[in-house]
């Protein structure tokens, strides 16, 4: 992938809404949004551990794809600033839905140093 299609691509990502019905109802689903992302999940479902586990994997891949990390083959530092993008993003999501089950797993799956 050259940089101008990765740029893009990026660029297109950031447009695409990703929609992840989550809850068995519409009115008692929750929305948050970043960066063209729209995960929809139950207030509910962030109280139990694997519930929460399931929003959190829904997070996770829109990230991954918004930020070209789903298919196709990217040169190193390609990745490597997709890869900056997905760990933003997901962080930047689980921060604005701010439920401490959701935060507590993923300052459990992020490594921290220093």
């Amino acid at each position: 992938m050259t940089r101008t299609s990765l740029t893009a691509a990026l660029s297109a990502a950031a447009f695409t809404v990703l929609l992840f019905a989550a809850a068995d109802t519409q009115a008692a689903n929750q929305k948050s949004s970043v960066d063209g992302i729209i995960v929809r999940y139950s207030q509910d479902m962030l109280n139990d551990p694997e519930d929460a586990a399931r929003v959190y994997d829904r997070i996770k891949f829109a990230s991954r794809k918004a930020c070209g990390l789903v298919g196709g083959f990217l040169n190193m530092s390609e990745r490597t600033r997709a890869y900056r993008c997905y760990e933003q993003t997901l962080a930047d999501v689980v921060h604005k839905i701010d439920r401490p089950m959701l935060t507590q797993l993923h300052d459990s799956k992020t490594s921290k140093v220093g």
